[in-house]
């Protein structure tokens, strides 16, 4: 997943000192506190604490609550971009990069779920809160653009159907990956099965008449 230009909330941004060690110490902290007690309990004095510093600190870094969850989601960001599925060197077609997000989804769910429970905790607390809402806006931007980049790769390749509304497909394949995280606590078989289920099914809706065999 690429992002192009970094978020904002009330014109505030998380340039100061983001690259630094102790940026990524206060964000880290930030992510572990939401993982273990969801967005319900986040504080920035706990999260200070974590850290070992105390709030001014941490406000120098962070001026406001929503700048730090911001933080965080910029770091999520980062952790989803990291692969954890060996990458062929050969360039993949669009079926085969498609499939791949089916299969990031599987492994992320078996060996790094706390991705996932930081992303269910935005998506609920959203609802209620524009702050979280315009963050997680910022991360579905990043996340549309992928999958359509992929969607129009097979459309010019002709591997998938030349009528497929980019946009539309998209939006419909994140809420079918989406779905797949508040499954989180199923046995790893029948995860397994209800992602090749759904990769299958999304197959076979996007690819051109000619290219199923």
């Amino acid at each position: 997943m690429k992002h192009s230009k970094q978020p904002t909330l009330h014109g505030e941004t998380v340039t100061s000192g983001r690259m630094s060690q102790r940026w990524q110490q206060i964000v880290r902290a930030g992510y572990q506190l939401i993982v273990d007690k969801g967005l319900e309990g986040f504080r920035t004095r706990d999260v200070a604490a974590k850290v070992g510093i105390n709030t001014a600190t941490l406000h120098y870094y962070f001026p406001t609550k929503e700048t730090l969850i911001q933080g965080v989601v910029l770091y999520l960001i980062e952790e989803l971009k990291r692969p954890l599925i060996a990458q062929r060197k050969e360039p993949l077609t669009a079926s085969e990069k498609l499939q791949l997000e089916f299969r990031d989804v599987s492994v992320r769910i078996r060996e790094a779920p706390d991705q996932l429970l930081v992303l269910n905790e935005l998506a609920i607390r959203s609802w209620r809160d524009p702050a979280i809402a315009r963050i997680l806006a910022y991360l579905d931007e990043q996340w549309r653009g992928h999958l359509s980049s992929i969607l129009k790769q097979g459309i010019a390749q002709g591997e998938f159907r030349s009528d497929l509304n980019v946009v539309q497909t998209a939006n419909s394949i994140m809420t079918q990956l989406r779905g797949l995280g508040l499954h989180v606590k199923l046995h790893p078989e029948q995860m397994e099965r209800l992602i090749k289920q759904m990769a299958a099914q999304t197959s076979h809706w996007v690819m051109a008449r000619q290219a199923i065999k």
